[in-house]
């Protein structure tokens, strides 16, 4: 079982990844029609933070699986928990399956 500051760290971190990923929707950018010199038009977006707060919230969600990883010493992150062919079988069931 996981400590409590684990799943605590675990728990903030992916409530600020949730925040940022709210305010990055409620900021999302706007297209205004725009005429170049030769009469054609396109979508101009105006530039903003809805972008990078969509990535720091990415950031937040990638650290908090990185966390689980490395504590729960995933297949990627060195020796299994447990050591038996099942989580093996199990990752290759769920690949092949999708």
């Amino acid at each position: 079982m996981a400590s409590k500051w684990l799943v605590m760290v675990v728990f903030v971190f992916d409530l600020i990844a949730f925040d940022l990923d709210v305010d990055a929707e409620l900021r999302r950018s706007t297209a205004t029609i725009a005429q170049d010199d030769s009469g054609r038009k396109y979508c101009a977006y105006h530039s903003d933070i809805a972008t990078g707060l969509g990535v720091g919230s990415f950031l937040f969600l990638l650290a908090s699986q990185l966390i689980i990883m490395i504590d729960s010493r995933c297949l990627c992150c060195g020796r299994g928990l447990h050591t038996n062919d099942t989580v093996h079988h199990l990752l290759v069931c769920t690949i092949l399956n999708t």
